[in-house]
């Protein structure tokens, strides 16, 4: 009896990850269609991200080193990119290549996180930013 109910747990965990299309030592990416299918930013997008830059950092006009990700639809109606780049803070330093994962609705920024681990994806596709270095 014990042994039939071992074989049926294992066969419904291998049709399991048959039918979400892993296998067995595989782990589930929920991310890797998104950023497949992402798409390069639009200007609107960018012009929103560089408008927001104004108001956020300290010395805003110290930006170097910019770029900007694809724009990948997460399919509930936001989207996401991620923007790599070197600012002053208020020290007057410079804090180094940090990226920004960056949610929107449009070109309607809802929330950003620094040191995202998505932006460190090696899937990502960058794109130069000069907008962003030229406030």
């Amino acid at each position: 009896m014990r042994r039939n109910m071992l074989r049926t747990g294992a066969a419904t965990l291998a049709l399991s990850l048959a039918l979400m299309g892993t296998s067995a030592g595989q782990t589930y990416d929920p991310y890797a269609a998104a950023i497949a299918n992402s798409v390069p930013p639009s200007r609107a997008v960018r012009a929103a991200i560089v408008e927001a830059a104004r108001n956020i950092l300290f010395d805003p006009y110290s930006v170097r080193d910019a770029q900007i990700s694809n724009v990948a639809d997460f399919g509930n109606g936001t989207q996401g990119v991620c923007v790599l780049a070197n600012a002053k803070n208020q020290f007057g330093g410079y804090t180094g290549r940090q990226s920004h994962a960056i949610t929107m609705s449009g070109s309607l920024l809802l929330s950003q996180q620094t040191n995202h681990p998505l932006c460190a994806r090696p899937d990502v596709k960058w794109h130069k930013f000069p907008e962003l270095e030229a406030l």
